[in-house]
């Protein structure tokens, strides 16, 4: 179908995008616009559409990608306000104008469509993955994320991306159910093929230790290295302060530390959660400045002993009265020590408590003088809040709801810690939770961080309902973007992130009770994840959020499992719309 107005849009278009399409669009380029408008006129003259139906597809068709010109994620936007800019100088009819920006909106990123026009152009949108070429136009692609996303793939990561994309996408129309269905099936067995190879290859190769596990191992190093370097320079300080720099105080002030910190690496965490967490604060300053002084004491006498029993050359008992009964055979000594010991083990305690106040990486930065000037950066938030609060604030009373809150808190922080979040702050009975973007999408973090959240608080349901008489449940909205960070404030110092995202964020949480979600994640983040093959995302709507100008699509996201037990669930009748619905 050949009408003056199509050839309009065909010369607008073509000299639009060979003028401002950037070359690192390998994949979205005209090449593949020219593809997608072919493809549509082919199945919308199979389906038997109208001419006028044709005509709306191929303008939406030539349109569908032009918003690339100007953003990547949520391109879909800039493309229909692009159509309908040039269709309105046109004199194109405002309904059909509609018609066209709906079509366009369909082709979004697992959106489904709701007619049989936008499922002929979502199916030619998609033909590539039913063609002999679909391995060539994924390297274009993978080229294209990593020059606009941030992406890199290993070939076998990508490889099980693709493999996971050819298992998702289904044909909406009867004629490339059956035309393209058969070659997309080849495709898949052709991407098996490549995984398994390299696969192979890679179980082949002589490493002594897996990847995995020497990344566990270097954590453990890290971890314990830290541990060891606090503890070292503790008992340094105190050995030459009572010694001086005799050669004796440096070995024993480092077998003393690295006893000093074997004990922190292993022994704080389990303090902090079954002590700590359960007394007031004076008194955790208190215990935990008294134990502090007390390790440092036994990590002296230890390593004194140690140090009297395989290195010196001396009788131990004359070493160890003149160095470790030197420190409690005079009192100026002693005094000398204990203020010593007091004073460090307050010090620690007081960074200690700092840092979880205000949070550890935080407080880096801001000691580093990171946050002396407002500073641009992009973002991650997670706004995650405790359903039906306000029934359970009545049902509960004050004291008991308190009580609750804080056990919430306290039960999602580890799955918090656990994927590389930071507490930006607690609103009422929300909790808000931000990564650096880098941070957020590597592994999925922002996304495990909700998964793993729900995993802790089932494993302790018994413990809320004998408790509380409640299994407490929660939604969660996650967004992404550009924010300012700064200090502000005099008396009280806050370091705070300004932006559209939290606000954006927060709306998104707003509709997950409408929409019947437990988990709302909008497009912009879930375009900068590498789901596959573990997650899925769920196209659920495009709306337009209160006090927005422009509309957002909102996704949910389900582990592969759960999406592949759906999938069996589907019947056939609902895979392939019928003709004009």
């Amino acid at each position: 179908m050949r009408s003056s107005l199509l050839e309009r849009v065909k010369s607008h278009v073509q000299d639009m995008l060979q003028r401002e399409l950037p070359p690192t669009l390998t994949f979205h380029n005209l090449q593949h616009t020219k593809e997608v408008v072919s493809a549509a006129e082919e199945i919308c003259l199979a389906e038997g559409l109208s001419q006028e139906e044709v005509e709306e597809v191929l303008i939406a068709a030539w349109f569908h990608d032009t918003g690339y010109i100007k953003s990547y994620i949520g391109h879909e936007d800039d493309s229909i306000a692009m159509a309908r800019e040039f269709l309105k100088k046109e004199g194109f009819p405002e309904n059909r104008i509609e018609k066209v920006a709906a079509l366009i909106d369909a082709t979004r990123y697992m959106q489904k469509p709701r007619s049989t026009p936008e499922a002929c152009l979502k199916d030619a949108d998609n033909l590539h993955t039913g063609k002999i070429n679909f391995w060539q136009k994924g390297q274009a692609l993978k080229s294209e994320w990593e020059a606009h996303l941030g992406k890199k793939h290993t070939p076998l990561e990508w490889a099980a991306i693709q493999l996971s994309f050819l298992e998702k996408v289904q044909f909406y129309t009867h004629y490339c159910e059956k035309n393209y269905t058969p070659l997309k099936e080849k495709n898949m067995d052709m991407v098996r093929s490549r995984l398994d190879a390299l696969r192979n290859e890679e179980s082949r190769r002589p490493t002594l230790i897996r990847r995995k596990t020497l990344r566990s191992y270097l954590r453990l190093a890290e971890s314990l290295g830290l541990s060891l370097a606090l503890g070292v320079l503790i008992s340094m300080s105190l050995t030459i302060s009572l010694w001086g720099f005799a050669e004796h105080a440096a070995t024993i002030g480092l077998l003393a530390g690295v006893f000093v910190g074997g004990v922190i690496r292993f022994f704080e965490r389990p303090y902090e959660e079954n002590i700590e967490q359960k007394i007031i604060f004076p008194l955790a300053v208190f215990v935990r400045t008294g134990l502090m002084g007390l390790l440092f004491l036994l990590s002296l006498g230890t390593a004194s002993a140690i140090y009297a029993l395989l290195i010196s050359e001396r009788p131990t008992s004359q070493l160890y009265q003149e160095r470790f009964e030197f420190i409690f055979s005079d009192p100026e000594n002693f005094f000398r020590f204990t203020v010593l010991t007091l004073f460090i083990s307050f010090l620690l305690n007081y960074l200690k408590f700092t840092t979880r106040i205000i949070g550890r990486r935080i407080l880096v930065r801001y000691l580093l003088g990171r946050y002396a000037r407002p500073k641009e950066e992009e973002r991650i938030f997670m706004f995650v809040d405790l359903n039906s609060s306000t029934l359970l604030a009545e049902k509960l009373g004050a004291e008991q709801y308190h009580a609750l809150l804080t056990r919430f808190f306290q039960d999602i922080s580890p799955a918090i810690k656990k994927t590389k979040g930071e507490i930006y702050q607690y609103v009422g009975d929300e909790v808000v939770v931000t990564w650096p973007m880098k941070e957020g999408i590597k592994k999925n973090n922002c996304v495990r961080c909700f998964f793993e959240i729900e995993k802790q608080l089932n494993q302790k349901r018994i413990h809320y309902e004998k408790e509380y008489g409640i299994r407490p449940d929660f939604k969660v909205g996650l967004h992404g973007g550009r924010v300012i960070t700064a200090v502000v404030g005099s008396l009280k110092l806050d370091v705070v992130y300004h932006g559209d995202v939290i606000n954006t964020c927060e709306r998104i949480l707003n509709q997950c009770i409408p929409l019947r979600r437990k988990f709302l994640i909008s497009e912009y983040v879930v375009r900068r994840l590498t789901l596959a093959p573990h997650y899925e995302p769920e196209f659920v709507t495009t709306l337009k959020l209160k006090g927005k100008e422009s509309e957002i699509s909102l996704y949910t996201i389900r582990k592969a499992e759960e999406s592949q037990d759906k999938k069996t669930l589907r019947v056939a009748s609902e895979q392939v719309l019928p003709r004009h619905v």
